[in-house]
């Protein structure tokens, strides 16, 4: 049924919607990408599967991925940004690579390199709605999901963070001299942009598949495809591209063929590119 597969694909796309976000938030202040952001995933992943198999509760499994993937990510601009602050844009994306695949060594000595899932939660308990059915787990995802997307739009567009955040990624300087700290602002980006990619983690894992320690790659790709869709530095636009991308996922294993998934999500990653690269929608003077 093509509604099921609607919200299937709203589903999956409210994850990657929550990648797509970090990396603009980034993108936003820094004009810089960071490329270990895809590992912030995977992170985020393993801290909700160790703490679920320690017995946690999903809540406070989603709250170590928000906290551990976090501060994974603040390490990484301590690390990858700050000491290159005033080197070329691909000094740090090099550095966030190696960071990067640090990171996935560390993964596999933990926890190997077999595929690894989050403890059986039990029965789910499944809603039947004109038709659709929906699991209470996709229920929680959503509602998890699209309550960070308005808590982040929110923030950024209607608080003291956020104005200081607007203000560091169109002059730093400026921003500076009129009492705001850029050096705390990235930070907090950094912080934010990570936790909520740890909890799009633990989120698509729960119902979706399993996870390696190579699964960054993948979904940090996949967030990136989102974010050039829905427009470059436009935060909004980031939500869209997410869904986008999950909808295009979805129905592609549904209508088409699962085999070709990536090659038609990647085509069309492509076709943006090289016919519309400020994606769908252009972030008016490259601000969020």
């Amino acid at each position: 049924m093509f509604s099921q597969q609607l919200v299937n694909g709203i589903t999956l796309g409210s994850t990657y919607a929550l990648i797509a976000i970090g990396y603009t938030l980034v993108l936003g202040v820094l004009k810089k990408l960071n490329l270990a952001h895809g590992e912030l995933f995977m992170v985020g992943t393993f801290a909700g599967i160790g703490m679920a198999a320690a017995g946690a509760p999903i809540v406070v499994s989603v709250g170590a991925a928000f906290l551990f993937a976090g501060l994974v990510a603040v390490a990484i601009e301590r690390t990858c940004f700050y000491p290159l602050r005033n080197a070329s844009f691909l000094s740090p994306m090099l550095t966030t690579i190696a960071f990067g695949i640090l990171l996935q060594n560390v993964a596999t000595q933990i926890f190997g390199s077999d595929p690894s899932r989050f403890p059986d939660t039990g029965r789910s308990v499944e809603l039947h709605i004109a038709g659709l059915t929906i699991s209470a787990l996709q229920v929680a995802i959503l509602v998890t999901a699209f309550g960070l997307m308005i808590a982040i739009d929110v923030l950024i567009r209607h608080t003291r963070w956020g104005i200081a955040l607007r203000a560091t990624s169109d002059d730093p300087e400026t921003a500076a001299q009129h009492g705001i700290n850029p050096s705390r602002v990235t930070i907090t980006t950094f912080f934010v942009s990570g936790a909520l990619a740890g909890v799009a983690g633990v989120l698509t894992t729960l119902v979706y598949s399993q996870v390696t320690p190579l699964i960054g790659i993948r979904q940090g790709l996949i967030g990136m495809v989102a974010m050039v869709i829905g427009g470059l530095g436009n935060l909004r636009g980031a939500m869209i591209g997410g869904l986008a991308v999950g909808l295009l996922e979805t129905l592609n294993d549904a209508y088409f063929n699962a085999g070709y998934r990536d090659l038609v999500i990647f085509s069309v990653f492509f076709a943006f590119l090289v016919l519309r690269p400020e994606g769908l929608f252009p972030a008016p003077g490259g601000r969020s």
